[in-house]
């Protein structure tokens, strides 16, 4: 664990906002906790890409890049929120159930309760962002979570002693299995030679037949070659019973030995997931016995497009999207030199005030994601009767919506 998530290096915690906080105006003792525990490698890879942040290495390790992370998300104000976002965004459900609680009291019960569930991601950001925590709680939820991550190692290493011995016995099941295949091939060849001499030995006794056809004891004959006939029919039979049992045998034993490998499978995927938990853990507790140097990381600066993007006074009229992000594209079209208008797309909103909205409008966005398609077709109806731009925006975050005002810039 790095040392800005351990309680004795850290600086004063001023005192809390009444709000929910936002990951920047939590102490950054707790972001290592936080980001650790609540978000995911690939998510903060994630971030770090759209910032471009920079990275000392050329191909950043998972300890690089969780502690710049932690680094940025109380000195970079963007970085701060996009976690924000990204972290309300992934646990809200735990943090609608949180919300009604009051007092410390009942936040210790409610994480107790989610720690024995084993909601521990979930319940670790909406107790360190509730209004209600103090630094005793959050110091409570620290001491709980890294007693958990030695729990983690402790279970990883019994399950790799688990692998081994399917391993083990996967590998006895498939020499047996091919023991079973090579006996059944042999016995099917000593069948199979057994029926060809039989069948040819049928074919002597009908040309024998045919010979004493005129003889006298003829009738005698074709009587023994008609019993020696039904012999070798029942013969016939009771080979190709015994050899449908066997491959039927077969399929069983090679079934098993596919789920045996699909469990196989499932557990080292299990594994692999502890191990990057008790990796997190051992990387955070071994920062905080030696702590790493600092970090060179910074932003990536706004891209060429995004620079020289002016909507010269436009309206732009935004149909529909998730209401979060409609102060992000206020801001947006504003400083780009335009007016933003917002409509919900009927949710609660009249349609009569989208068409009020249409006559100061110079081009119409919506995002395909969140809009709904009587919406859709109501605004593509009214594009065509107002002779508008429609500009589709392909989802409802804040990328995409970027990419629409170029795209109207450009008109």
């Amino acid at each position: 664990m790095c040392e800005q998530c351990h309680p004795a290096l850290a600086e004063p915690t001023p005192e809390a906002p009444r709000h929910r906080a936002r990951l920047w105006e939590i102490d950054n003792q707790w972001h290592c906790t936080i980001i650790g525990t609540s978000l995911s490698l690939g998510e903060l890879k994630g971030v770090a890409t759209r910032f471009k942040v920079q990275m000392r290495s050329a191909r950043p390790g998972a300890y690089e890049i969780h502690t710049s992370m932690i680094h940025l998300a109380s000195r970079e104000r963007q970085v701060g929120k996009a976690l924000t976002k990204l972290l309300d965004r992934k646990h809200a459900v735990a943090i609608n159930r949180a919300k009604p609680l009051a007092g410390e009291d009942a936040l210790t019960l409610w994480w107790e309760d989610a720690l024995t569930r084993g909601d521990v991601a979930s319940a670790c950001w909406a107790v360190m962002s509730h209004p209600d925590t103090t630094d005793s709680l959050r110091n409570r939820v620290f001491g709980d979570i890294h007693m958990l991550s030695h729990q983690v190692g402790a279970a990883a290493r019994a399950d790799l002693r688990s692998i081994h011995q399917l391993e083990r016995e996967k590998a006895d099941l498939e020499a047996k299995v091919a023991r079973q295949q090579d006996r059944l091939k042999g016995e099917i060849g000593r069948r199979n030679t057994e029926i060809r001499e039989l069948r040819q030995l049928l074919d002597q006794e009908a040309a024998e037949s045919r010979r004493l056809a005129h003889a006298a004891d003829s009738a005698r004959e074709m009587d023994r070659l008609h019993r020696a006939l039904g012999e070798v029919h029942h013969l016939l039979e009771v080979e190709t019973a015994f050899r449908q049992v066997a491959e039927d045998e077969a399929r069983r034993l090679q079934a098993q030995a596919r789920d045996r490998d699909a469990e196989n499978e499932r557990l080292q995927r299990d594994v692999r997931d502890m191990r990057d938990e008790l990796a997190a853990s051992e990387s955070r507790l071994a920062a905080t016995l030696a702590p790493a140097a600092e970090a060179g990381d910074g932003l990536g600066e706004c891209d060429e497009d995004c620079a020289r993007l002016d909507l010269c006074g436009r309206c732009i009229l935004f149909v529909g999207g998730r209401n979060q992000h409609l102060p992000h594209f206020r801001r947006l079209v504003e400083e780009a030199g335009g007016t933003f208008t917002h409509h919900d797309g009927g949710f609660e909103e009249s349609m009569g005030r989208l068409h009020s909205l249409f006559g100061r409008a110079d081009a119409v966005l919506f995002p395909v994601d969140s809009v709904s398609h009587g919406a859709h077709d109501e605004v593509k109806r009214l594009c065509r009767r107002w002779e508008k731009p429609f500009v589709p925006v392909r989802r409802s975050g804040l990328g995409a919506f970027i990419r629409a005002l170029s795209t109207v810039a450009e008109q």
